[in-house]
């Protein structure tokens, strides 16, 4: 048999052991319990924010907040690129207008001088007259050949 030490039988050690071993698992099991319901309350705010959202939706409406102000530049840059290709549109409208309208000129003023060289070929100075007029009409020719 064992002495017993000051009063200390070895039962009682081992019921001490097995009461601290049963605090130290209550212990646990608390820290446990209140774990799982800090999770718990975590998941409902979660779930509290997001509103019934899905996470997708979520991440897409960040991304679009900081994308929308490049979004309204690159607008803003293509209305002014559109405003500027309207102008030089309109621009090269009227200087084929004008042009259309020179070139008729021109071939006008052509047939006239050849008209009046023709004239004078028939009434004198033939020689010159004739040299002019092929002038006039190669001329002529060229015009119409580069339009």
């Amino acid at each position: 048999m064992v002495q017993p030490i000051e009063g200390i039988t070895p039962t009682m050690l081992w019921n001490f052991v097995l009461v601290l071993l049963g605090l130290c698992a209550i212990v646990v099991l608390v820290y446990k319990v209140i774990e799982i319901m800090r999770k718990e309350h975590e998941r409902k705010e979660q779930r509290n924010r997001l509103s019934g959202r899905d996470l997708t939706d979520e991440i897409a409406d960040k991304v679009l907040e900081k994308l929308e102000p490049r979004f309204k530049d690159i607008e803003t840059k293509l209305d002014t690129d559109k405003n500027r290709l309207d102008n030089h549109e309109a621009a090269i409208k009227s200087i084929n207008s004008s042009m259309d309208t020179i070139k008729e000129g021109m071939q006008v003023t052509c047939d006239a001088l050849t008209a009046i060289l023709d004239h004078e070929l028939h009434n004198g100075n033939g020689d010159q007259m004739q040299k002019a007029r092929d002038d006039l009409q190669n001329y002529t020719n060229s015009l119409i050949k580069k339009v």
